[in-house]
């Protein structure tokens, strides 16, 4: 709820800037307008520039610290499933640590032949 608020809030925080500014620089005329606009783009793009700057120093910081062991993992990879009710049309895989999964049928072979191969023969 105080999230929903907050996005509400900060919507609304925006559309009253957006109108602001527009009537200020309807009132400053266009050539000063002009000015403080870049001003104000420069200054965003500052801001925009320290924050990747921090966002990513701070991903890899988070990336060094040890991750505490899933349950499974503190089970010492034991895992438990179960399915209930329904019904079920088609393969069901359930597990941990899968290689290759192939689904479906295995491609025909050829039938075993009894006769000699005689095409070599000729």
């Amino acid at each position: 709820m105080l999230e929903r608020a907050a996005r509400w809030v900060g919507g609304a925080l925006a559309v009253i800037a957006a109108i602001a500014m527009g009537v200020y620089f309807t009132a400053v005329g266009l050539d000063e307008a002009d000015k403080i606009a870049s001003a104000i783009g420069a200054f965003i793009g500052l801001a925009g520039l320290v924050l990747a700057i921090y966002g990513t120093v701070r991903a890899r910081r988070l990336e060094r610290v040890p991750q505490q062991p899933s349950a499974a993992q503190r089970a010492g990879g034991a895992v438990h499933n179960e399915i209930h009710g329904g019904t079920l049309q088609g393969p069901v895989i359930q597990g941990r640590d899968f290689g290759q999964v192939t689904l479906g049928f295995p491609p025909p072979s050829a039938p075993p032949s009894d006769s000699p191969d005689t095409s070599a023969q000729g």
